[in-house]
């Protein structure tokens, strides 16, 4: 008992105690409302209260964030399913358009040659060593598609069948080495032929070989098909010269010829099937 009374944790006790007693005293001295155990605990607590005020004011900012965050990552999602939805209508708006352009070229290439029969037909495929040399087209002999029918886009010469399957065919355009076409000058009315380049730089596809060199032909002149030979209807368009240049051997001239057409960004075409004159060879007694 006697070490009880010697102890630490007594003396400790009876501190307490005195100072809550002390407290109380000099609380109802000055007449305030503050106990002394509450302004004990008060004093105690209040590291606490800062510490789980400061808790509290983290969480509900941190929740204030989440609730942000996740409305922004919904509104990102619309936006963006919005700008999906607005590029796909773009998309289909552009394919309308070229197609609406396309048959209206059609349209007016008709009005002027009542006497052509057309099929439309798609490019399915192209030469993967030049994709302005040749393509292939989704219709074939099914379609009444026929080797040597010349292929068109508006007015503008595009190239000729070569071989044809039942359901497909073979174009080489008029940048093909291997195509050959029967052409005139529109201003001066000189004649020639033209053949294909094996290049693209600035969609000049053909040239016409061996030209005088006192020739009248000039820059900016429209080059057109003759008709004769039966393949090519009259006055389709090959393209437009864009320079005379001395040829290799000195002697002649040739004219570097500029499609309007890209021709390797067309998707859709039109193959003459029919016309009068077709397969008829006839000599056009100028190129004599």
């Amino acid at each position: 008992m006697r070490k009880f009374y010697q102890s630490s944790a007594l003396k400790v006790f009876i501190s307490v105690i005195v100072a809550i007693v002390l407290g109380a005293v000099i609380a109802a001295l000055s007449h305030s409302n503050n106990t002394p155990l509450s302004s004990a605990a008060s004093t105690v607590l209040s590291p606490l209260q800062s510490f789980s005020s400061y808790l509290s004011y983290k969480f509900s900012n941190f929740y204030d964030n989440f609730k942000s965050s996740a409305t922004l990552a919904e509104e990102n999602r619309n936006l963006k399913e919005q700008i999906e939805k607005y590029q796909e209508e773009v998309i289909d708006y552009n394919e309308t358009k070229n197609k609406l352009d396309t048959y209206e070229d059609f349209l007016g290439v008709k009005e002027e040659n009542p006497d052509f029969i057309f099929e439309s037909a798609t490019i399915i495929s192209r030469d993967s060593t030049d994709l302005n040399e040749s393509f292939s087209l989704n219709k074939g002999s099914l379609d009444d598609i026929s080797v040597n029918d010349p292929v068109i886009y508006g007015k503008n010469l595009v190239g000729v069948v070569v071989s044809v399957s039942p359901a497909t065919c073979t174009v080489k355009t008029i940048a093909n080495p291997d195509v050959n076409i029967s052409i005139y000058e529109s201003y001066t009315g000189e004649v020639g032929y033209s053949t294909g380049t094996g290049d693209s730089k600035d969609k000049v596809y053909a040239k016409i070989p061996g030209l005088k060199k006192d020739t009248a032909i000039s820059p900016n002149g429209i080059v057109c098909t003759t008709g004769s030979g039966g393949i090519y209807p009259k006055d389709l368009i090959v393209g437009t010269i864009v320079s005379i240049e001395n040829s290799s051997d000195g002697i002649s001239t040739h004219a570097a010829v500029r499609s309007a057409l890209d021709i390797s960004a067309l998707t859709e075409v039109f193959v003459i099937k029919e016309f009068d004159g077709q397969g008829v060879v006839t000599v056009d007694p100028e190129a004599e």
